[in-house]
C-alpha cells in the first residue's frame, strides 16, 4: 500500500533535474553557458549582434565534446555513464564534434572575416595544448598544477571578449581588458568548481588541479577571493558610464555565485551544485536580454 511519505520519496522536479544533468554530461549546458557569457559580454561591449553569442556556443559544445574523447580515462571514475557512452560510440562523439565546429566556424568568419575566425579557433588551440604531452617531462598540461585551470580561463575569456570586438571590427580598450578580466576570474572559479566534482578521478589519474593539492577547504576559500575579485571590478565598472548599467545588473549573478562557492565541497549532490553554479551564466544572460 503507496503511504503518504512514499508518494512524496521522489521530487516533481526529479526527473527535470536529471534532465539537466544529461544536457551537462552530453555539452549541452556547456553550449548553453557560453552562449549566454558571450550575450553579456556583447552588452558589456556594446555590441549589437546576437552572432558572436551563437559561435562561441556552438565552438564551446565542440571542444568539451571532443574534449571526452581525450578524458576517458578520468571520465570513467567521475561520469562513468557518461564516459560508457563515448568509449562505445566514439566516431559518433567526433562527428558532432567536428560538424558544430565546422559550423561555428564557418559563422565566425562570415560574421567577422579571418580575426573572428582566429579568435574562435583560441579554445581548440588551448585544448589540444591541455591534451597533448607539450611539457619538457612528457606531462599534459592538464596535469600540471594551476597550468591547467589558467589555460581553459584565459582561453575562454579571449574568446569570449574578442569574437563580439572581432565581429563589430571594434579595437582592444581598456573596457574590453576589463571585460576580459572579469570572463577569466569567472572561468577561473567555474573550472575549479567542477575540478572539485572530479577530484576523485583526477587523484587517481595523477591530474594535479588545485582541490587535489590544497584540498576542498582552501580551494573554497580562495575561490572566494577570486568572487570578492570580480565583484570589486564590476563596482571599478560602474564608474564607466558606457557600461556601468551593466555592470550594476551582474553583481546579484555574481553575489549568488559567491554564496554557492561558501558551501563548495559541502553538498553531496555535486553534479547539481555544478548545475546550480552554471545558473550564474544563466542570470548573465538575462541581463544581456534587458539591457
Amino acid at each position: 500500500m503507496e503511504t503518504h511519505s512514499s508518494r512524496h520519496s521522489v521530487p516533481e522536479w526529479a526527473p527535470l533535474l536529471n534532465l539537466l544533468r544529461s544536457a551537462q554530461q552530453f555539452r549541452l549546458v556547456q553550449g548553453v553557458v557560453a552562449t549566454a557569457k558571450t550575450g553579456f559580454a556583447t552588452a558589456l561591449l556594446g555590441v549589437a549582434t546576437p552572432l558572436p553569442a551563437i559561435v562561441v556556443g556552438l565552438v564551446s559544445f565542440a571542444v568539451y565534446t571532443a574534449n571526452d574523447l581525450a578524458d576517458r580515462e578520468e571520465d570513467a571514475i567521475n561520469s562513468p555513464d557518461h564516459s560508457s557512452f563515448v568509449a562505445d560510440h566514439p566516431a559518433v562523439v567526433a562527428t558532432l564534434a567536428v560538424g558544430t565546429f565546422t559550423l561555428g566556424a564557418v559563422l565566425a568568419w562570415w560574421a567577422g572575416g579571418p580575426v573572428a575566425l582566429a579568435v574562435a579557433l583560441v579554445p581548440l588551440a588551448a585544448s589540444l595544448l591541455y591534451s597533448l604531452p607539450v611539457t619538457p617531462g612528457g606531462r599534459r598540461l592538464k596535469d600540471v598544477l594551476a597550468a591547467n585551470t589558467v589555460l581553459v580561463a584565459l582561453s575562454w575569456a579571449v574568446t569570449v571578449t574578442g569574437v563580439p570586438l572581432a565581429v563589430a571590427g571594434a579595437s582592444v580598450g581598456p573596457v574590453a581588458i576589463a571585460v576580459c578580466l572579469f570572463f577569466f576570474l569567472r572561468s577561473f572559479v567555474s573550472v575549479e568548481v567542477f575540478n572539485v566534482r572530479d577530484v576523485t578521478g583526477d587523484a587517481a589519474t595523477g591530474v594535479d588541479t588545485i582541490p587535489v593539492v590544497l584540498g576542498v577547504p582552501r580551494t573554497r576559500q580562495l575561490l572566494a577571493l577570486l568572487e570578492g575579485c570580480t565583484l570589486a571590478l564590476l563596482v571599478a565598472l560602474m564608474t564607466v558610464p558606457t557600461v556601468a548599467l551593466a555592470a550594476l545588473y551582474a553583481v546579484p549573478a555574481v553575489a549568488y555565485s559567491l554564496g554557492l562557492t561558501w558551501f563548495l565541497g559541502e553538498h553531496g549532490e555535486m553534479d547539481s551544485f555544478c548545475l546550480a553554479k552554471d545558473g550564474e551564466y544563466l542570470l548573465l544572460g538575462l541581463v544581456a536580454l534587458a539591457l
